[in-house]
C-alpha cells in the first residue's frame, strides 16, 4: 500500500518537474482530500448514489520567465501561470445500499493569469483563462449489459481568485478563494443503448461541442495556508459541481471535500554542483 501511494505522489509531482524553469521560484502544493458526494448516471441507473470520495492532488504556481526584457519590470511582471493534477476515487451506494458505484476521476489543467496586488502584496486578485481535460469512469456492480460508464471532456475555462495575507509574531497566514467555470469545450458521452463491449468494437458514442448550455462545470475552494518556522501547511474545503447530458441521458456529480496539504517553494539550478 505504501508503494502504491508513493507511485501516485510521484505521478502527481512529475508535471511540476517537467515544466519547471531554471532560476524561477516555484510554489508547489501537495494535498490530500476526503469528502462526500452525490452521483447520478442515467446510463447505468435511474437512481442517485451517495457516498465517500478520496483524492490526491498537486498544484504549482510560478511567474513567467523573468530573465528577458519582459521580466520583472516588463510586460510580464504581473503575469504567472498555474498547473494542477487531481485524482479521486469514489465509493457511492444507492439509498437502500443494494448496489454501488466505484469511480475514478482524473483532471489535469494549466492556466495563465494576470494578478493585481495592493497593500504591500497582502491583497491579491487574479483573473485568467484555464484549460482542463478530465476523465470520469464508473463501475456499476449490479448491472449486466451496462456495467461501465465513462466520459471525457476538454474545457476552456475562466478562473479567478482572491487572497489575503496576515501575520503573527513568528508565523504568517494566507486566506485563498479560487473559482473556475467552463466556457467552451468538447466532451464524449456514450449512446443510451450502447453497451460497454460495443464501445470497444468501434460503435461510436456522442462526441460534441460543449458549453454551459449542455455541460456545466463549477469548481471552487476556500483554503488557509499557515506558514510556521520549518513548514507550511494548507487546510480548507473544495466543492465541485458538474452536470451534463443529452435529451435522453443525464450525468451529474456534486462533491464536497476537506483538504489537508503541504506547501513549499523551490528553485532549480541546473548547473549547481552535486
Amino acid at each position: 500500500m505504501k508503494r502504491v501511494i508513493g507511485i501516485f505522489v510521484v505521478l502527481l509531482c512529475l508535471p511540476t518537474l517537467l515544466i519547471a524553469q531554471e532560476g524561477v521560484e516555484h510554489d508547489n502544493i501537495l494535498k490530500l482530500k476526503i469528502g462526500t458526494g452525490y452521483q447520478f448516471d442515467s446510463y447505468l441507473s435511474p437512481l442517485g448514489y451517495t457516498g465517500l470520495q478520496f483524492g490526491l492532488g498537486n498544484e504549482w504556481w510560478q511567474p513567467f520567465r523573468q530573465d528577458t526584457r519582459l521580466g520583472r519590470s516588463g510586460r510580464l511582471a504581473h503575469w504567472a501561470h498555474v498547473g494542477c493534477v487531481d485524482m479521486c476515487v469514489t465509493d457511492y451506494h444507492s439509498s437502500a445500499r443494494s448496489n454501488s458505484y466505484l469511480g475514478l476521476q482524473i483532471a489535469a489543467g494549466w492556466g495563465a493569469f494576470y494578478e493585481w496586488r495592493w497593500l504591500e502584496d497582502r491583497l491579491r486578485v487574479h483573473v485568467g483563462p484555464y484549460l482542463e481535460t478530465g476523465f470520469s469512469g464508473r463501475y456499476h456492480a449490479g448491472n449486466v449489459n451496462k456495467i461501465v460508464s465513462f466520459d471525457v471532456a476538454i474545457d476552456a475555462m475562466a478562473m479567478t481568485g482572491i487572497s489575503w495575507s496576515f501575520y503573527g509574531k513568528r508565523t504568517s497566514y494566507r486566506l485563498n478563494y479560487q473559482f473556475r467555470t467552463n466556457i467552451l469545450g468538447f466532451d464524449y458521452l456514450p449512446e443510451y443503448w450502447e453497451s460497454y463491449y460495443e464501445i470497444t468494437e468501434g460503435v461510436p458514442g456522442q462526441p460534441r461541442c460543449s458549453g454551459p448550455w449542455n455541460h456545466n462545470t463549477v469548481k471552487h475552494e476556500l483554503t488557509l495556508d499557515m506558514q510556521f518556522i520549518r513548514s507550511t501547511w494548507r487546510i480548507g474545503c473544495e466543492h465541485e459541481y458538474v452536470s451534463y447530458g443529452t435529451d435522453n441521458l443525464h450525468f451529474m456529480h456534486n462533491q464536497f471535500s476537506l483538504v489537508l496539504g503541504c506547501r513549499w517553494k523551490y528553485k532549480i539550478h541546473a548547473n549547481a554542483r552535486l
